[in-house]
């Protein structure tokens, strides 16, 4: 049914872990395989600049930025290693999360978005300000994993469109 997804994850370990390893089960399962997921991380900008702080110019925040899209793109590629996923499947950006996961779907063909929810009260606090934003904004369908503290059993899968 799916050709192609894009795969949300942040970089913390654990969630990270959890919804690769739902994801690449399912591309395994139902569709072409590991080839037919794009896998992404959107770094946030951390910085606010002010235009009366003179020492906050614009080559800083190139740099900041730089470093940040860097440390990310090493960090992906060691959580990816595990399931194989090459690098030319890792995609690294800068922007709004859910803005730019909506776009990179739509740049890259997919149609199907998987990412991490958790398990809290309310669909904002299920899913996360992120992927609420993410799924509201989707013009395909969203699975959502869900991320468990101690991934104590479950199957973790929830799905939305």
């Amino acid at each position: 049914m799916y050709k192609k997804a894009l795969v949300a994850i942040e970089l913390s370990s654990d969630p990270a872990r959890q919804v690769l390893e739902r994801a690449c089960a399912f591309a395994r399962d139902s569709m072409s395989g590991l080839g037919a997921l794009r896998i992404v991380h959107v770094v946030e900008p951390q910085y606010v600049q002010y235009s009366f702080d003179p020492t906050f110019t614009g080559a800083l925040t190139r740099r900041m930025e730089e470093e940040a899209i860097a440390a990310a793109t090493r960090r992906i590629a060691e959580l990816c290693e595990p399931f194989r996923i090459p690098a030319t499947q890792q995609i690294v950006v800068m922007g709004r999360a859910a803005d730019r996961i909506n776009e990179l779907a739509g740049n890259e063909g997919a149609d199907l978005i998987i990412l991490g929810s958790h398990g809290r009260e309310g669909l904002r606090a299920l899913l996360g300000s992120t992927a609420t934003a993410a799924l509201h904004q989707a013009h395909i369908d969203v699975m959502t994993v869900r991320i468990h503290e101690s991934d104590a059993g479950g199957s973790g899968v929830d799905s939305a469109s």
